[in-house]
C-alpha cells in the first residue's frame, strides 16, 4: 500500500485522497476549462442567517471550503454581485470566497479568492465563459473560468461560473508582476470615463480604488496617465499612447467586447467593471475587464440596443470616453482596431463557430442544469422559459450581430453620433408599453408616502412574476382619467419607488402597472388602484 502524506500549502492542511506520487493539484487544475468542478461550502446556520439579514450589504462570515477532498477552514464567505444583494432575489445568489479573511495569509493553490458567479443575467452562464475563452485564444490576459456544481451545507444549489479573480495573485501568477499597481473601478464615479477632472488625486478616489502596488503606486500616477491621454498631440498620439498604454492588447479587447455586446464596460455604456494595471518595470498601463456576464443579449431590460446601436466600425458607443474617442479619431489606431475586429468576426464570432462553442459549453452542464433548483431563465430576459430558450436566443444574437457587423466593417460610412443617453423613458409618444386589462397580477395597495422635504414616494404590493419594470402613470386634475406613462422603475420584485418631487399647487392622480418582455414585445399588466396627491403651494 502506498503511503499518504500530509501537505501544507499556503498555510492550510490538506489530506490528499490520491497516492503520494500523484502530482499536487494546481490553480490550472482548478480552472481546467473542460472540467465541471465540485465545490462544497459549509456554513453555520446562524452565519447563513447573518448573510441574509445584512442584505443589501454584503458581509463576510466564516465558512469551510472543500474541493477534491481538500478542506480550507475559516474562509470568509459573502454574497457577490448586485443581483445577489437584493433581499427579495428569487434567483441563485453568487458567492465570493476570501481565504485570508479570518486566517491571515491563508491561500488556496496560490489563490487569494474564488468567485462563484450566478450567471442569471444577460449572457446567462455562457457569456463570461465565451468572452474570457476568446480573449485567451487571441493572447489577451483574462480571468480563467470553468463551471462548478456547488453544494451549500450538503444541499445542491446549482451550476455556477467559477471565475478567477483579478487581484495581487493574478498579477503575480498570470502577469509575472507581483509588485505592479492595480486600480479597480466597480460602480463608476468621477473620472471613471478617464476624463481629466483636475490635478488633485482625491478627485478620482470615488471611482478608483488602489488594490495593489502601494506605496510605490499612488493615485497621482493614474492622474498622470489620464492627463497624457488628454494632452498628447494629435500628430504623434499613437506613438505617445504606446509608450504609456498597451494599445495592442486593448485593440483586441475593444473588438471582442463590442462583437460580444459586452456593454457593461468602459468600452460600452457604463465606465465600470474594469481594472487598470500599471506594470512595475515599465510603468505602462493595461486594461483588464471583469464581470463579463453581460453579453450576447440585445435590448436587455427592453432598452439596450446593442446590435443596432453599437456600430462595429465606429467603436465609441457612448460619449464622453476620451481614450476611445482619441483612438477612433486616430487613423492608425482606428485602422488597427478595424483590422482586428474583422479578423475576430470571421475567426471567433462567425455564427457557426460561436454556436458550436455554445453547444459544447451547454453539453458540459446540461444535466446539472436540469436539477438546478432556481428559475431556468435570465433576470434580464424574462421571456425565457428554459435554458433551451436562452441558447436559441443567443444563437439569434450571433447571427444578427455577425451580419450587421460585417456590413458595418465593410462599409464604415460616416461616423454616427455617439449615444448621450441610452435609457428612453417609456410613454405613449415613444412607442412605450401600455397597461393591459384588469388582471390578478396587477400591482395593488398603491400608497403615497409624503417626505419631509415635500417630495413623495410610493409603495405597493407586487403580485406579478417575471416583470422587468413597473410604470407609474399620472394625470392632472381631481377627476382626470387621461393617464400617461410618467416614470419607469426598472427591475424585478420592486415594491417602492425613489423620491419624486412634487409640483406645487397641482392635484395629481397616480396609478401603476408592471411590464413583462414577451416575444411580441413589452406587455403590461392591469393597473393598480388610483392615488390622488395634492401638492402644497
Amino acid at each position: 500500500m502506498r503511503a499518504l502524506r500530509l501537505l501544507f500549502l499556503g498555510g492550510l492542511l490538506i489530506l490528499p485522497t490520491a497516492a503520494a506520487d500523484d502530482p499536487e493539484p494546481s490553480a490550472a487544475d482548478f480552472y481546467s476549462p473542460e472540467v465541471v468542478q465540485d465545490i462544497q461550502l459549509e456554513i453555520a446556520p446562524v452565519d447563513l442567517e447573518r448573510l441574509a439579514a445584512a442584505l443589501p450589504e454584503r458581509v463576510y462570515v466564516p465558512a469551510r471550503f472543500r474541493w477534491r477532498g481538500q478542506l480550507v477552514d475559516r474562509v470568509g464567505l459573502r454574497y457577490k454581485g448586485n443581483s445577489s444583494s437584493q433581499p427579495s432575489q428569487r434567483h441563485k445568489r453568487g458567492f465570493l470566497v476570501k481565504f485570508s479573511e479570518f486566517v491571515k495569509g491563508q491561500r488556496f493553490l496560490g489563490l487569494r479568492r474564488v468567485a462563484l458567479d450566478n450567471g442569471v443575467q444577460f449572457g446567462s452562464l455562457f457569456s463570461e465563459r465565451m468572452i474570457t475563452d476568446i480573449l485567451a485564444e487571441v493572447g489577451v490576459p483574462a480571468s480563467r473560468t470553468n463551471y462548478a456544481r456547488v453544494t451549500l451545507n450538503g444541499k445542491y444549489i446549482g451550476v455556477y461560473v467559477n471565475v478567477e479573480r483579478i487581484d495581487k495573485a493574478f498579477l503575480a501568477n498570470r502577469l509575472d508582476d507581483g509588485g505592479g499597481g492595480l486600480f479597480k473601478v466597480h460602480t463608476g464615479g468621477p473620472g471613471a470615463d478617464l476624463r481629466y477632472i483636475g490635478a488633485d488625486p482625491l478627485n478620482y478616489a470615488k471611482a478608483f480604488e488602489i488594490k495593489a502596488g502601494e506605496p510605490e503606486v499612488q493615485m497621482s500616477d493614474l492622474v498622470g496617465f489620464i492627463r497624457e491621454v488628454r494632452d498628447a498631440p494629435d500628430k504623434n498620439f499613437a506613438a505617445r499612447l504606446r509608450q504609456v498604454f498597451d494599445i495592442d492588447t486593448f485593440s483586441w479587447q475593444m473588438g471582442v467586447l463590442l462583437l460580444a455586446g459586452a456593454f457593461d464596460q468602459y468600452t460600452g455604456l457604463g465606465p465600470h467593471n474594469y481594472y487598470l494595471h500599471r506594470e512595475k518595470k515599465t510603468g505602462r498601463w493595461r486594461y483588464l475587464p471583469w464581470d463579463l456576464d453581460v453579453g450576447f443579449a440585445d435590448r436587455a431590460f427592453g432598452r439596450v440596443p446593442v446590435i443596432d446601436g453599437w456600430n462595429a466600425a465606429w467603436p465609441v458607443f457612448k460619449a464622453p470616453r476620451p481614450l476611445l474617442e482619441r483612438i477612433e479619431a486616430n487613423e492608425e489606431l482606428l485602422g488597427l482596431y478595424r483590422e482586428r475586429a474583422k479578423k475576430l468576426l470571421e475567426t471567433h464570432f462567425h455564427p457557426e463557430k460561436l454556436s458550436a462553442r455554445l453547444d459544447r459549453l451547454y453539453s458540459l452542464i446540461r444535466k446539472d442544469l436540469e436539477r438546478d433548483p432556481f428559475p431556468k431563465r435570465r433576470v434580464t430576459n424574462p421571456s425565457d422559459r428554459s435554458y433551451d430558450d436562452v441558447v436559441v436566443s443567443m444563437k439569434e444574437f450571433f447571427k444578427r450581430r455577425y451580419e450587421t457587423a460585417r456590413e458595418q466593417l465593410t462599409r464604415p460610412g460616416d461616423k454616427p453620433p455617439a449615444r448621450k443617453n441610452t435609457r428612453a423613458v417609456p410613454g405613449p409618444d415613444r412607442g412605450g408599453p401600455r397597461p393591459g386589462k384588469a388582471s390578478a397580477d396587477a400591482p395593488s395597495e398603491l400608497t403615497s408616502v409624503r417626505q419631509e422635504d415635500g417630495a413623495i414616494r410610493f409603495t405597493w404590493k407586487d403580485n406579478s412574476t417575471g416583470e422587468i419594470a413597473f410604470i407609474l402613470q399620472r394625470c392632472e386634475g381631481a377627476g382626470c382619467m387621461n393617464f400617461r406613462n410618467f416614470k419607469p422603475f426598472h427591475g424585478e420584485n420592486k415594491t417602492s419607488s425613489p423620491r419624486i418631487r412634487m409640483e406645487p399647487g397641482k392635484i395629481l392622480r397616480y396609478r401603476l402597472y408592471a411590464v413583462r418582455r414577451t416575444p411580441d414585445g413589452l406587455v403590461g399588466t392591469g393597473v393598480s388602484n388610483v392615488v390622488t396627491v395634492q401638492a402644497g403651494k
